[in-house]
């Protein structure tokens, strides 16, 4: 599904986002992208639909953060379907850049780096190189994107070697190819920006570039960088935006919601304002309890026969499954159990949650190969709507606010899959509502 963007369509930029919850990083992001595209163009966001990159059950639902993405200068927000939203970095990067390349709409793809990188023959500069707002270490060259996709591509001998070793070692695979890579860089003379390079956000961007290229989609990479908390620190740092581990971990505790707490001034008032709406209606997802009875119940009526039908069920996970389902006390302690230099922890919850999808390996094989079946509106405002009237001429897929609608095979296997995670996740909750995902209609932010 590859797209190529004319070269005399206005500018318009795509961000991938889970914005769980969407907080002052996530302002700022934005704030820093159009400051190198100018103030008025248009931001379209792919949004991960119920469950994490990381496996976890989104704060909110995907409703309640598409409010907090238009209350805060997105113009269209699209979902990213479960499928691809719960997945690794190189199939999450598949699913939202092939539905961003398919709107037709998008020019560049901004993201957030905690080493950005330089790109050859763009005449857009990045916010690494801008005068106006240095990196913290400028002053140490950032690889060339170009150098970077070239090892990743070709997989020269000395790298191969590198990463054969970090596995035989039992580290992670992307533990592994990120020090394979750092040594080949380093073998090559590149000045790395500091040891820890390519850092976890890192890691994502390269997916993104590297799709990119192997689908040629004329998107233009802008690496930002990111500022403030690293994404993992689960309490807020002494200067910059927190991050929203910290901001999820505090909005769980009853001081969150007092005059005097920190979260005021980490995240914008419109996006707290709908956390406590929804925290009344009892719609905010913040425990494991639920899950992990959920999980202990299917654990223990299954074979390692039927554990391996799942898709990302390899390598003997299933063993490792049954071995510790029965000692674990709770979801937490299951996956710590679990966890080892090979799977990490991210890895276990992906699997645990596709698991309690019935996400299959051949259903997961189908969609990752045919690209998303079709571009779901999750929200918009007055702009946003004229650029899904500009998407009727550019789009390349059906843009469809009822999916459920859909008729092509590969949509409605989509289709059935998000409302799976979409029940999960309401099982999740004190009064769920299996429905509620089925009945929403695309959120009008100013549109009479």
């Amino acid at each position: 599904m590859s797209t190529n963007t004319s070269r005399s369509q206005k500018v318009g930029v795509g961000i991938i986002a889970e914005y769980n919850p969407f907080h002052n990083g996530h302002a700022l992001h934005i704030e820093r992208t159009r400051l190198l595209l100018g103030a008025d163009v248009p931001v379209i966001v792919v949004l991960s639909s119920c469950f994490s990159q990381r496996g976890e059950a989104t704060l909110a639902d995907k409703w309640t953060r598409t409010r907090m993405a238009l209350s805060n200068g997105v113009s269209l927000v699209l979902e990213l379907p479960f499928a691809f939203a719960c997945n690794a970095a190189p199939e999450f990067a598949r699913g939202a850049i092939d539905i961003l390349a398919a709107t037709g709409l998008v020019t560049h793809l901004s993201f957030g780096m905690e080493h950005p990188f330089k790109v050859k023959n763009s005449s857009q500069p990045t916010l690494f190189e801008s005068e106006s707002s240095p990196a913290p270490d400028r002053k140490a060259a950032a690889p060339d994107i170009d150098t970077i996709f070239a090892i990743l591509m070709q997989e020269p001998p000395s790298f191969k070697l590198n990463l054969k070793k970090n596995l035989d070692s039992g580290q992670s695979y992307p533990k592994a190819v990120a020090g394979a890579l750092r040594c080949e860089l380093s073998a090559q003379g590149c000045a790395l920006p500091v040891s820890n390079f390519p850092a976890p956000n890192d890691m994502l961007a390269l997916a993104y570039v590297l799709h990119l290229r192997r689908k040629r989609h004329a998107l233009i990479p802008l690496p930002v960088q990111r500022e403030g908390s690293n994404y993992h620190d689960a309490e807020p740092g002494p200067s910059g935006p927190a991050s929203a581990t910290a901001i999820r971990r505090a909005l769980t505790a009853e001081e969150a919601w007092t005059k005097e707490s920190w979260l005021k001034e980490a995240m914008p008032a419109s996006s707290l304002e709908l956390l406590w709406s929804e925290r009344k209606r009892g719609r905010l997802c913040s425990g494991t309890d639920t899950l992990w009875t959920l999980l202990r119940g299917l654990l223990n009526r299954s074979s390692g026969e039927d554990l391996r039908r799942c898709a990302g069920m390899d390598e003997g996970l299933e063993n490792l499954f049954l071995k510790h389902c029965a000692r674990a006390h709770s979801c937490e302690d299951f996956i710590g159990r679990c966890v080892c230099a090979r799977y990490t922890r991210s890895r276990i919850r992906r699997q645990s949650i596709r698991l309690l999808v019935g996400l299959d390996r051949w259903t997961a094989l189908m969609l990752s190969r045919c690209s998303p079946p079709y571009i779901r509106v999750l929200g918009y405002d007055e702009r946003g709507r004229e650029l899904l009237q500009a998407s009727r001429k550019t789009a390349s897929v059906p843009v469809v606010t009822r999916p459920g609608a859909a008729s092509d095979p590969v949509a409605r296997a989509s289709t059935d899959i998000e409302f799976r995670a979409s029940r999960l996740r309401e099982l999740l909750l004190p009064i769920p509502d299996l429905q509620y995902d089925e009945r929403q209609k695309p959120i009008r932010k100013g549109c009479d």
